[in-house]
């Protein structure tokens, strides 16, 4: 896209101008944030704070974890279960179809093994303890994980 990042100008500034939203030099919320949602006497992070984080990124004790492997011996008794695996990847049971969402199985939650986010803990399950997965799909167009491909077995 070659107008991201710079200054509108021409065409687009028209059509932006024309926006119900424009308020004068540049767009307006016309959803303000609600009171108490971010505390205005705090002041905004600085790009290094943002992207290195500190204490306040990881928990101050362990995630509350307990292995799924004998609860999915059985099926769900509504037909519907969602067990979530860390990250953002979760298994979910939709009347007997296994669906994998984001399979994360590596320490890092990208496709370097060098940057990226950390587990915060291990994940709950190994691979192989899974069960037989119907489809698993990514949010993103690139793998998490360097063990991801692994994860692509079907069962339906």
């Amino acid at each position: 896209m070659k107008s991201l990042g710079g200054k509108p100008k021409g065409a687009r500034l028209e059509r932006m101008k024309d926006s119900p939203l424009w308020a004068g030099e540049r767009f307006r919320n016309v959803h303000p944030i609600l009171p108490g949602l971010r505390d205005t006497n705090t002041p905004m992070p600085t790009l290094t704070e943002f992207l290195c984080g500190g204490s306040r990124r990881v928990p101050r004790g362990p995630l509350p974890s307990m292995s799924p492997l004998e609860g999915w011996q059985k099926p769900p008794q509504s037909g519907l279960r969602a067990t979530w695996l860390g990250h953002s990847t979760v298994l979910i049971e939709i009347d007997g179809v296994r669906v994998l969402s984001d399979p994360v199985w590596g320490p890092r939650a990208s496709p370097s093994r060098l940057i990226g986010p950390k587990r915060f803990q291990p994940i709950p399950v190994s691979l192989r303890s899974m069960p037989p997965v119907c489809l698993a799909g990514r949010s993103t167009p690139w793998p998490r994980s360097s063990r991801t491909r692994r994860s692509r077995r079907a069962a339906c």
